[in-house]
């Protein structure tokens, strides 16, 4: 039988290739359906999923390499299989090259692809012998493939970065998002002391975040936020420092009301409520608004209110008022997450692009309703992308005059924000998971 961690990296990557799973919420899963597993194989399972999914397409020229069917003729399982394979091939190199073979053709039969088993042999032993991938298009011929190929990002994101960062920085960029990201905690206010005391007691260190007051980033290895002790008595959630940014860059007075129009999952409207008098939280799925609630209970924060429906659409018992603050943290293609959503980059099209932009103007469009005179609205996503970005807040103040783009809160890191004023965090530079938003003024 192949290890546990070797089958847990499988089944989740069956999960996220076949149903669209989030790997980071089907490892969860998986790890705790495992019940009690070694550190060690806890941590290689870890390593596995994500190497795999942040270097699939560059494994993917390598296996085509050694070959002689195409990849998309195999079935899933197969495809699996000699993913992990390569993986630890190329990558992790503490195995012996016959081991991570071995594994691999033993972890077919556990697949019910022993039919395969010969052909995962034979492509994976054919890659030992190099443990190398086609060297990548020449940087002087094919700049953006020689990136694309280096960093396993699709060609058509690197040349969408470089038209807007310029070949050098987009490379930085790309080769950011290939590591693993730090585990992040958002500390709820004047709860410090106690978090770093509940830290010590699980034997977790940590050190305080770069940008956020709030944040503390834990040391490689840390299990996930809501296994540790101090997280069920709400002594902090898990939160990346550039989402714990945007809520800072809200500013909220402290007797605000605020509007979080598409909530899920509640990091951002649980630390408004901290922030301000009281909040709305609002999203289109009531098992997503459940699951906010639940957070906001956890963590004693008794002005925050849930509600599950279409901000698209006049929202229930709100249709008449007005709000300080609207926060629209829109849908998006997520491409300031890669680090912690590998799979993400791998889904994508610049079809999905143009199709999140078209709705991201549609709800901009219908929350700005909610914003009384004077107040503000706050564009935010988890992106890089102009078009869903800068592009989108200069055709909403074209359409919409009543609205000027607003200056930064004072005192805002300087470092996090573009000339404009606006927030923008790019992984190389902050560290932090890429996110923009701007603060949209009604006069």
């Amino acid at each position: 039988m192949t290890t546990p961690a070797r089958r847990i990296a499988a089944e989740v990557l069956l999960r996220v290739s076949t149903g669209g799973a989030f790997a980071n919420l089907a490892l969860d899963a998986a790890m705790r359906q495992a019940g009690v597993l070694e550190p060690r194989e806890a941590a290689l399972a870890t390593e596995l999923t994500y190497g795999t999914l942040r270097w699939q397409l560059e494994l993917d020229r390598a296996l085509a390499a050694h070959s002689d069917r195409a990849l998309a003729e195999l079935d899933e399982p197969v495809r699996v299989c000699l993913r992990l394979g390569a993986f630890e091939l190329l990558h992790h190199h503490k195995v012996p090259p016959r081991a991570a073979v071995n594994e691999a053709v033993e972890l077919a039969k556990e697949l019910k692809a022993a039919r395969a088993s010969g052909f995962v042999n034979a492509v994976l032993r054919r890659l030992s012998e190099t443990r190398a991938a086609p060297l990548p298009p020449s940087r002087e011929v094919d700049p953006v493939g020689h990136v694309s190929a280096l960093t396993a990002h699709p060609r058509w994101i690197v040349e969408r970065w470089s038209r807007w960062l310029g070949a050098a920085e987009a490379e930085q960029l790309c080769i950011a998002n290939q590591k693993q990201a730090q585990a992040v905690v958002r500390v709820k206010r004047g709860a410090l002391a106690d978090a770093r005391a509940a830290l010590l007691r699980a034997g977790i260190e940590a050190v305080p975040g770069r940008w956020a007051p709030d944040a503390l980033v834990l040391a490689s290895g840390a299990p996930p936020a809501l296994d540790i002790e101090g997280h069920d008595e709400g002594l902090f959630q898990a939160q990346d420092e550039g989402a714990q940014l945007v809520g800072l860059y809200c500013a909220p007075a402290p007797d605000a009301r605020v509007l979080d129009a598409c909530a899920a999952p509640g990091g951002k409207a649980c630390q408004l409520a901290e922030l301000a008098g009281s909040v709305l939280a609002v999203d289109l799925h009531a098992r997503k608004v459940k699951t906010i609630a639940e957070a906001a209970t956890r963590l004693g924060l008794s002005n925050l209110q849930t509600l599950a429906a279409d901000v698209a659409l006049p929202i229930p018992g709100a249709a008449d008022q007005s709000f300080d603050l609207v926060l629209l943290d829109a849908p998006c293609s997520g491409l300031g997450t890669l680090r912690r959503h590998p799979e993400v980059k791998l889904r994508r099209t610049p079809e999905d692009v143009d199709r999140l932009a078209q709705l991201q103007a549609k709800l901009l469009a219908a929350v700005q309703r909610y914003v009384k005179p004077g107040g503000l609205l706050v564009y935010a996503v988890c992106t890089l992308t102009p078009e869903e970005c800068d592009e989108q807040v200069d055709r909403f103040l074209g359409a919409t005059p009543q609205f000027r783009l607003d200056a930064a809160p004072a005192g805002f890191a300087p470092e996090c924000l573009d000339p404009r004023g606006c927030l923008r965090t790019l992984t190389h530079r902050t560290g932090t998971d890429g996110f923009f938003a701007a603060r949209l003024r009604r006069i």
